[in-house]
């Protein structure tokens, strides 16, 4: 039937079920059974049977991998304890993590639902702590989801920041590899202090200078950092307008003409402060929300100070927003 239009199957690709064999392969029952926990919450009475009876059958799916479809129906069942927020998973995720490439972004994203506490931060410093250096990717992802977390400022939370730090850092100079200075850029742009963040940059200028991809990512700090030292960041801001790389000289005009605005527009304020409030509030908005209101017009907005504070719950950017903008 398939030749006769056109198709022809390569036997040597195709593997073809008889119905019990597709109803193993496919994971059938496993699909039926996640099914049922669409729309399942933490407030339903039956939450601690149901968390129980999940973790039970995930770990029966696990030992069996067998099946064509397996890390398909693994990954539902993931997102399954992510959306239940159960604690279940967190005694296996640091071995499956590291065995099962194909698997860390479906768990980053389990742990981003569950949020920080002090033993997730524990989960990932055994992540980090028995990764390969050189996996870079890897190395973002877990930046990316230590800045999506709504971190606390207390003792345990700068303990573990430091030591993210710590290993960010000593792992970027080992690999010398761009993405994981890219990695530091963007963790350091939420945690560090402005004045220790301006510091790094000047000091490792001689790396991010000659990457035009770094150059464009140190550019979107200085509009965090102009209103903290205007004179050496102007001066920074000028020599990427001097580069004649088109992105750079764009972003630096950019965070300039902020620098200056009035008011803001329609589009820019619903960009900045949407009708639905994003919780996290991302990373990379929040950046842009530092060059606005390098405005002093739009910083002293009694109206604006008010959508600042009712969109921007993070601890972190708050106490950048007190400490650079007096927002508070």
């Amino acid at each position: 039937m398939l030749k006769s239009r056109g198709l022809a199957l390569n036997l040597s690709k195709t593997a073809i079920y008889d119905s019990e064999q597709a109803y193993y392969h496919f994971q059938i029952e496993e699909n039926k059974y996640l099914d049922t926990l669409e729309g399942f919450d933490k407030n339903d009475p039956q939450y601690d049977q149901k968390n129980t009876e999940l973790e039970e059958k995930f770990n029966n799916h696990f030992k069996d991998q067998i099946p064509k479809y397996w890390d398909k129906i693994t990954k539902r069942y993931i997102t399954a304890f992510g959306k239940l927020k159960s604690l279940k998973l967190l005694t296996e995720i640091s071995d499956i993590y590291l065995n099962y490439p194909s698997l860390r972004p479906n768990l980053l994203i389990y742990l981003s639902n569950i949020g920080y506490e002090t033993y997730t931060a524990d989960k990932i410093k055994i992540i980090l702590s028995k990764i390969d250096i050189f996996d870079d990717i890897s190395l973002y992802q877990i930046c990316f989801l230590i800045t999506s977390w709504e971190i606390p400022i207390n003792d345990d939370s700068k303990e573990f920041l430091r030591y993210i730090d710590s290993y960010i850092v000593s792992a970027s100079f080992k690999s010398k590899n761009s993405s994981d200075f890219y990695s530091i850029l963007w963790f350091k742009s939420k945690y560090s202090h402005p004045e220790e963040l301006l510091n790094f940059v000047k000091k490792y200028k001689n790396i991010w200078l000659s990457d035009s991809f770094l150059r464009r990512q140190v550019t979107v700090i200085f509009g965090r950092l102009l209103i903290i030292n205007s004179k050496e960041v102007d001066a920074l801001l000028y020599t990427q307008i001097s580069s004649g790389i088109n992105s750079t000289v764009s972003l630096a005009n950019q965070i300039l003409q902020f620098s200056d605005i009035e008011c803001l527009d329609g589009k820019l304020r619903f960009y900045l402060f949407p009708d639905k409030y994003q919780r996290p509030y991302p990373h990379s908005k929040f950046m842009v929300l530092c060059s606005v209101l390098n405005s002093e017009k739009i910083r002293n907005d009694v109206t604006i100070k008010k959508l600042v504070m009712e969109h921007v719950l993070d601890p972190y950017y708050r106490k950048w927003l007190d400490c650079q903008y007096n927002i508070n």
